[in-house]
């Protein structure tokens, strides 16, 4: 009896913290991954995130794919690719992006990128309060910013802690790319 018991209760257990998991994950309540990263102040209407935070606009003029950051005057494309590349294809990429239907793009100082990391944030993506981003990869992203004292490497955000870092400009990380408002 006592063998049974511990079996079915063991069963009603592990079935808990499946659930348990699911429903953290956004998966209970009828959420998307994509509204899941829709930032810590967003609420939910119509199975969509809807954005409580002033610091961003997202643009009809960009086709609502850029967001425009209050705070910086600066736009921001809602989805980067998820393309590792090493530092010097990173600006190339940018400035070969079209994005709401719109050129010009760059990538971004070093400066500028921090604005959008929050170290305090867990669980990752280490974004600030209210983003409307998506598609943010838990890894490193190249600023335009080279070491002022090594001359191969480059400053990075990374997004997984919100930690600024520099790397080899040999090695590969994600680019997330900017415009300057219009």
């Amino acid at each position: 009896m006592k063998s049974r018991r511990s079996k079915w209760v063991g069963g009603i257990g592990t079935m808990g913290l499946a659930v348990g998991f699911l429903a953290l994950a956004g998966f209970a309540v009828g959420t998307t991954s994509s509204d899941a990263q829709a930032g810590p102040l967003a609420e939910f209407q119509g199975g969509k995130a809807v954005e409580l935070s002033k610091r961003f606009t997202i643009l009809d003029s960009f086709n609502k794919e850029a967001a425009l950051d209050n705070e910086t005057g600066l736009v921001w494309e809602m989805i980067p690719a998820r393309v590792m590349t090493v530092w010097k294809n990173a600006a190339g990429i940018c400035a070969k992006k079209t994005v709401g239907g719109k050129g010009n793009w760059r990538l971004p100082t070093l400066k500028e990128l921090e604005t959008l990391a929050d170290h305090t944030i867990y669980p990752p993506p280490a974004l600030i309060s209210g983003h409307p981003f998506s598609n943010i990869e838990l890894h490193g992203y190249w600023t335009a910013t080279e070491h002022e004292e090594y001359p191969f490497s480059a400053w990075d955000v990374n997004f997984d802690y919100g930690i600024i870092g520099n790397d080899f400009k040999v090695n590969r990380n994600f680019v997330w790319c900017v415009h300057d408002k219009e």
